[in-house]
């Protein structure tokens, strides 16, 4: 039980930390190291770092170690795709077995993010941006989509780091008003205009990262 307890401390805190930009993409990751760090032995660290790779958060490189990822333009690609499709299922269930309580719950989480922005506390803005869509596939009931969206949540946390540097307030606020509009959707029970605007959401994602990334090559 305690050993079961140390994994999971070693694999929030360092999942953690990847999240938070301790780390930059494509850097190497090192397991002495991490384990020296945080303080915790280098069994659940290793066992922390094999779920991390599971997770697609890092990956192994043959004969050169443990690397985070630093995804190419089409790997981003592909991801949104899949994000956009299981979005779109999330919000359908999520209408379809949500208590008038959970849409309410959802309404009012939009509350947050808009005192964030007021304070210009745009790394708050940023965490509350996943919490929303988490909410929504939290209330879809559907374990196993909540789980693939969090891995790509993770994901998408780490391949926008630069997104939201450039014109932080104007991008957040474009945010919002596309939160309230899935928002309003879900309260009206309204499957069709729930995904298109999920869609439209995700889509400006695309655009922000297609528009900043630099090119490889």
């Amino acid at each position: 039980m305690v050993f079961k307890s140390l994994n999971e401390a070693a694999y929030s805190i360092i999942r953690d930390k990847i999240l938070h930009g301790d780390f930059e993409l494509g850097s190497r990751i090192r397991e002495d190291a991490l384990a020296e760090e945080i303080s915790i032995s280098r069994t659940p660290v290793r066992e922390a770092i094999n779920r991390l790779v599971a997770d697609g958060i890092i990956i192994k490189k043959a004969q050169r170690g443990l690397y985070l990822i630093d995804p190419d333009p089409e790997q981003i690609k592909d991801n949104i795709d899949i994000r956009i499709s299981l979005e779109k299922l999330a919000v359908e269930k999520c209408i379809e077995r949500s208590t008038d309580d959970d849409i309410e719950e959802i309404s009012n989480s939009l509350k947050s993010f808009k005192n964030a922005l007021t304070r210009k506390d745009y790394d708050a803005c940023n965490e509350l941006d996943s919490d929303f869509h988490a909410l929504i596939a939290q209330t879809s009931r559907n374990v196993r989509l909540m789980t693939l969206l969090n891995d790509l949540s993770a994901f998408f946390k780490l391949v926008r780091k630069e997104e939201k540097k450039q014109n932080p307030g104007i991008k957040n606020e474009s945010t919002l008003k596309e939160h309230r509009c899935i928002a309003k959707a879900i309260k009206k029970r309204d499957i069709p205009a729930a995904k298109e605007a999920v869609e439209v959401n995700i889509q400006t994602m695309r655009s922000n990262l297609f528009n900043q990334r630099i090119p490889r090559g």
